[in-house]
């Protein structure tokens, strides 16, 4: 087997054919260790003699520092691995070696008014995903220079253009396109339009349709050598069940509850103790339990999901609805090859690695094998795919 890299929450995962070996990137962790220093530089602000003289004190003001990181894009450069990532509102886009955790990290670009993701290598340019903000609504297609650090955007207009990726066909560059769902203030509803897989021509930027269905969205497109093209497939409205009955039985219960968490919210807000004696903060459980993801523009509640998939045979399930299925196109046909997948990596063999958010698997000629298990797994890339020559694209 081929090496894989894929992103495990805010980490990098290098798969080297027999073993799975994890690096942490060196400016996530840089900048965790920047708000852990800045939190106890301004202790003396808010807690001790000082402050109680003051009348400053205010042990809410010295908790630990929130840090939301992660690696949203990964993608190999010879033996190195490229990684884009998001920490709080900044964003970047570095360069490891995988085959010497002393060397620092390489440098290509840093943005705290643009988020960078979904890479793919053709030379010394990446074609990426460019957004506004780390959760942009909008965002459009463009080009990563490695050497120049030059971003340049390719389309634009009120849709989400993600998920770039170099054809093996000359000048083609194919994304993901879907259109903003707005209300009549022109506010975003939390819908979009199906998702369209489309291609631009990057010498007359002539932007064509590929592959549409009205009531499935295509994304995530991917064309192996042959021109066999493969893409996630999901519906543009996941269903959501329910018992009616079931439902009204429970209100009471719910009712409850409701009051039970505002109590202690009260009780910690102005003792910081926990309303019942003992145990861990509830508040930290609940924060866990109903933990939600945004996977290429979807919001997932991820143990939502967990206990929805549990009631399917296998047992390696994920966090993925299993509505989304990894597909290939044949005949203008949409042929389903895994169920829950979120992304895939196209292998020089014509096996494909694919995760769930929670495991990694090999799939050739309809036999699937787990390579690893992950926390949190979105995004894949292997280096047969990483290969291609810029002569293909005019650079």
């Amino acid at each position: 087997m081929e090496k894989l890299a894929f992103a495990d929450g805010e980490k990098i995962g290098v798969f080297d054919g027999e073993k799975v070996t994890l690096y942490e990137s060196a400016y996530i962790k840089r900048y965790r260790e920047y708000a852990e220093t800045r939190v106890k530089n301004n202790e003396w602000k808010h807690a001790g003699e000082g402050a109680l003289f003051r009348g400053d004190n205010d042990p809410s003001r010295t908790h630990k520092e929130k840090v939301d990181a992660r690696i949203n894009g990964v993608e190999w450069d010879g033996d190195k691995v490229v990684y884009s990532f998001c920490v709080n509102d900044s964003s970047g886009v570095y360069r490891k070696d995988v085959s010497d955790e002393k060397a620092p990290e390489e440098h290509i670009l840093s943005s705290s008014e643009e988020s960078v993701f979904s890479l793919h290598r053709a030379d010394n340019t990446l074609a990426v995903t460019v957004s506004s903000s780390a959760w942009g609504i909008t965002s459009q297609i463009g080009t990563l220079n490695t050497q120049t650090s030059e971003l340049k955007t390719l389309t634009d207009g009120d849709s989400r253009d993600a998920n770039a990726f170099f054809s093996p066909v000359k000048n083609t560059l194919l994304f993901d396109s879907a259109g903003v769902g707005r209300d009549s203030d022109g506010e975003f509803t939390g819908k979009y339009s199906p998702s369209i897989i489309y291609g631009l021509d990057l010498a007359s930027m002539e932007i064509e349709e590929v592959y549409k269905d009205e009531k499935l969205s295509y994304f995530k497109p991917k064309q192996a050598a042959d021109g066999t093209l493969y893409c996630i497939q999901r519906p543009t409205k996941e269903k959501k069940g329910g018992n009616l009955f079931l439902d009204i039985l429970l209100l009471p219960v719910r009712l409850f509850q409701a009051i039970a968490m505002f109590l202690q919210s009260f009780v910690m807000l102005f003792t910081g103790k926990s309303l019942t004696s003992g145990g861990d903060n509830p508040a930290k459980g609940r924060e866990s339990n109903s933990r939600k993801l945004f996977v290429d523009g979807n919001l997932i509640e991820v143990e939502k999901e967990f206990k929805r998939n549990k009631k399917y045979k296998n047992g390696e399930y994920g966090f993925i609805p299993m509505s989304w299925k990894l597909v290939k196109i044949v005949d203008g046909k949409a042929e389903p090859i895994k169920s829950g997948i979120c992304d895939f990596a196209l292998c020089a063999d014509g096996g494909l690695y694919c995760t769930n958010g929670r495991h990694i698997y090999y799939v050739k000629d309809g036999n699937t094998k787990k390579i690893a298990d992950t926390e949190r797994c979105l995004c894949l890339a292997t280096q047969s795919v990483s290969t291609l020559s810029g002569d293909l694209f005019g650079f």
